[in-house]
């Protein structure tokens, strides 16, 4: 009978984490595409403002 319990417990278990799997990866797949676009943003912002020193400096008498 503790044997029998035993496997079934390690079922369970096993069952558990083949579920937690997908999702423990799609989460971190949503975490790094957001700190991606993040980065993306930043990196956009940053050379649109360099652009815009770029020809103010060059207009400015």
């Amino acid at each position: 009978m503790r044997a029998l319990f035993s496997v079934f417990l390690a079922l369970g278990l096993c069952a558990g984490t083949l579920q937690a799997g997908p999702v423990r990866t799609a989460r971190h797949v949503a975490k790094n595409t957001a700190i991606t676009a993040k980065n993306v943003a930043h990196s956009v912002v940053k050379g649109t403002r360099r652009a815009v020193h770029t020809v103010v400096y060059n207009l400015t008498p």
